[in-house]
């Protein structure tokens, strides 16, 4: 399987984005949450997201979490970007797929016509899953 290639590189430091990120609400404790407002690397499998936020501790990238609003089932199962399911939970309208990614474990979250995609060390990929729903 050809590996899935992700807009942001976990583990990268903050200063490869300072320009293009806007401060937001932490989600999380301990990390800092930042809204990627540039426009060259806001996509994800070749569709245009909506939104995209990136989690750090101590300026190391740890999460990112890329949205994609108003989207129909078909556009989840279309951007669904890996074949093989982990694990899949189907609960008042949330679809929750995991798989798993090297050093790092990708979430695909569809809840009320909205789309998210996570990827995040396993420590950490739990709790925004909980952040999210």
């Amino acid at each position: 399987m050809k590996p899935l290639d992700t807009p942001f590189k976990l583990g990268m430091q903050y200063e490869n984005w300072e320009f293009d990120l806007e401060v937001t609400e932490d989600r999380i404790e301990y990390y800092d949450s930042y809204k990627y407002v540039g426009t060259e690397l806001n996509k994800f499998l070749n569709k245009h997201a909506d939104e995209t936020e990136l989690l750090f501790n101590m300026d190391i990238l740890e999460a990112v979490i890329i949205t994609f609003k108003d989207k129909n089932s078909q556009f989840y199962k279309n951007i669904n970007p890996i074949t093989a399911t982990k694990n899949r939970e189907i609960k008042h309208h949330i679809c929750i797929e995991e798989f798993t990614k090297l050093d790092s474990q990708i979430s695909c979250i569809y809840i009320s016509n909205n789309v998210y995609i996570i990827y995040a060390s396993y420590s950490l990929i739990e709790e925004l899953v909980k952040s999210i729903r």
